[in-house]
């Protein structure tokens, strides 16, 4: 047995998880209103069935996220009766200040930018929701990479290239395309996952935009940490200006597949194909990636994995160490809200130089 919850607004829910068979849970779930003055109580129920392999640990907080989506999906679309979501965090609240997996729609809103709409599918398992890095990260990007370049600048003649690694949700590549529409700043980008559900998120995430055809454009694409670059994506891509990697480090099994892509990636030959648009100086003739990543401390392989990924970069040639950002500039906060609940909606204010403080950073990896 699960839970019981007393939501505001009246509904209940109960969820009951069993198993009769060895590859497979059975969720049953029940929501209900309470009963309005003179009238009868609506219910809607749901049966899941969720197939798992013998072999693998299924966690429990999936199958409700799974079986609560498909009950949301089946639910009448009537006027006595509204589908929603018990708290579902994917990942601890005291970790990610703004993962709301729960919340099928956020708001998010970079300092000074337009706001972005962000949909989740907590369904699909981690890469489904809005986490911390990716904001931080979309904050050092807009703060660093896409500032409007100085006029008589020959790097303006082209797009800046842009690169990201286990997109997820999409969301940091999104308001980094966002940024780049409001700011006019010319730039192509490539949002890609090895989840095909997760490439289906982020897809629907940035088209959602509405970019107007002109400087900007964003694609989708499936893409795994090891598979050959060169093969795999666009010829553009193959040489990118910048890579963007939000909290991918979870296990070395990950970890060294990506350091050898980045060696494919950021290892430009000397004809200059490769070189950089980049705003600032320093980097315009070296691409490279920004990776945000946090340790947890109920999670040490986490810890395990970033070494790992440090050590496969040194042998790959790579160089790693922390990204500054430029003295004097501010760092852009970003607010993030539930789309459409108004004033009662969760909200929250995120403030990447906090989390700088708290142990988030953001690593620069140039060959």
């Amino acid at each position: 047995h699960d839970t019981h919850r007393k939501r505001p607004g009246g509904s209940l829910r109960t969820a009951t998880v069993s198993s009769s068979r060895p590859h497979a849970v059975y969720v049953s779930l029940q929501a209900r209103k309470d009963t309005p003055p003179g009238g009868s109580r609506p219910t809607r129920s749901a049966r899941v069935r969720i197939s798992h392999s013998r072999k693998k640990t299924v966690s429990t907080k999936l199958l409700e996220a799974q079986a609560l989506g498909s009950m949301a999906t089946t639910a009448p679309k009537t006027a006595d009766y509204t589908p929603s979501r018990r708290s579902l965090e994917l990942c601890p609240r005291s970790y990610d200040l703004v993962e709301r997996a729960e919340l099928d729609t956020l708001c998010v809103q970079l300092e000074g930018m337009p706001t972005v709409s962000i949909d989740q599918n907590p369904g699909i398992g981690i890469p489904g929701a809005v986490y911390d890095c990716a904001l931080a990260l979309a904050s050092f990007a807009v703060d660093e990479i896409v500032v409007p370049k100085r006029e008589g600048d020959p790097a303006a003649a082209r797009a800046v290239r842009i690169l990201e690694l286990g997109t997820g949700s999409g969301a940091c590549g999104a308001l980094v395309a966002n940024a780049c529409v409001a700011r006019g700043v010319p730039a192509s980008l490539l949002l890609t996952d090895r989840n095909p559900k997760s490439v289906d998120l982020a897809r629907r995430n940035a088209s959602a935009l509405q970019i107007p055809s002109g400087n900007v454009q964003i694609d989708v694409a499936r893409f795994a940490f090891g598979d050959d670059a060169s093969a795999n994506l666009p010829a553009d891509f193959a040489t990118p200006d910048v890579v963007v990697v939000s909290d991918v480090l979870y296990s070395r099994e990950s970890a060294v597949p990506l350091a050898r892509t980045l060696r494919q990636l950021l290892r430009h030959d000397a004809s200059g194909a490769g070189e950089s648009v980049l705003a600032s100086p320093a980097d315009r003739r070296q691409p490279a990636c920004y990776l945000a990543w946090r340790p947890r401390s109920g999670d040490p392989g986490k810890t395990t994995a970033v070494k790992a990924f440090m050590v496969e970069c040194g042998a790959c040639g790579l160089s790693v160490h922390e990204a500054s950002r430029s003295p004097g500039r501010t760092v852009s906060t970003v607010r993030v809200w539930e789309k459409g609940a108004g004033n009662r909606g969760w909200s929250q204010t995120y403030d990447p130089a906090a989390a700088a403080r708290d142990g988030l950073k953001i690593l620069k990896i140039e060959a």
